[in-house]
């Protein structure tokens, strides 16, 4: 594996690593936290970072699938593809809604 994959895995798996430990912390928060706008912002972050991740992951999959000469054609069907972008498309909603209610 050259340098250069090397760094592009690396940086894919701590996002991976990263979104999904911050998705679990704000979990625990939006679980915890007894003010209901708090509660609301702990859960849209916890989306998105899981999103984060998740996508992290789908690309980190791509990439190696073209890099190695894997069959990548299934990681194009709608349900991967899908699978791996809604959630953040959850998260960035739920954030808009919030930027919406505070602005009010």
């Amino acid at each position: 594996m050259s340098s250069t994959t090397g760094i592009i895995f690396a940086a894919d798996a701590t996002n991976v690593v990263a979104g999904a430990f911050n998705s679990l912390w704000l979990a625990g928060h939006w679980l915890g936290a007894a003010d209901r706008g708090r509660r609301f912002a702990a859960a849209s972050l916890a989306i998105v970072n899981g999103g984060i991740a998740t996508e992290a992951a789908f690309a980190q999959t791509l990439f190696l699938a073209h890099r190695f000469g894997w069959a990548q054609g299934p990681l194009f069907g709608p349900v991967p593809w899908l699978a791996a972008r809604l959630p953040v498309l959850a998260g960035t909603l739920l954030l808009s809604m919030l930027i919406l209610r505070r602005a009010r």
